[in-house]
């Protein structure tokens, strides 16, 4: 039997970011989206690149037009074509998050996304303290997010349309509140003030 060289599952999930980008319905979403496949990134660190399987950045202008322009946000999707039987581990998890680092820690996201295997529970609890997204490619081809990378550290989990909207007001250059808000921030909080009390009242110091 062939080996599964991890290649055809990393092209699905191309296709299916590239189609949820498209409808708006991914996490950044147009004007100013560039997705692609097997990207290289400078590590410092290694004084190498770091390929990437599946990446999309949002830029704060129109980058084909404006070459000095460098990602607002990068969004990193790590491919695990695992069979059922092997759960991903921590260490993967650990590894993926040392790749963000080295890429671009300030404006770095990730997703560690499979379609088989499941993930061991040390695997959530690392994903969650450093606010990966991992999530799941259903026989439908649809996206199901077992925890989002964007969501407030000091409040419940934000809803997909809530955060298109924050990264779209924080990255987008011509960006109009539909509903008339005139603040946002990452936390997810609608006022500066809320945002203050928030992080105050949850401050180690």
């Amino acid at each position: 039997m062939a080996k599964n060289t991890g290649i055809k599952f990393e092209n699905e999930v191309y296709e299916t970011v590239k189609k949820l980008v498209e409808s708006n319905d991914f996490l950044i979403s147009n004007p100013n989206v560039k997705i692609y496949k097997k990207k290289p990134y400078y590590s410092k660190d290694r004084d190498s690149n770091i390929i990437c399987d599946v990446t999309v950045e949002k830029y704060m202008g129109n980058p084909d037009e404006e070459k000095e322009l460098v990602p607002a946000i990068i969004v990193v999707i790590e491919c695990k074509d695992y069979s059922a039987s092997n759960p991903i581990p921590v260490d993967d998890v650990e590894e993926f998050h040392a790749k963000l680092q080295q890429i671009g820690a300030d404006n770095t996201k990730g997703i560690m996304i499979t379609r088989n295997a499941s993930f061991q529970q040390g695997a959530l609890n690392y994903a969650k303290s450093k606010r990966i997204a991992l999530a799941r490619i259903l026989p439908d081809n649809q996206v199901e997010y077992l925890m989002h990378m964007m969501v407030n550290p000091f409040s419940n989990l934000l809803d997909l349309k809530r955060v298109q909207d924050i990264v779209g007001a924080l990255t987008e250059k011509e960006f109009i509140s539909y509903k008339g808000e005139n603040f946002f921030s990452l936390t997810g909080d609608r006022t500066f003030e809320s945002m203050i009390t928030n992080l105050l009242n949850t401050s180690d110091i």
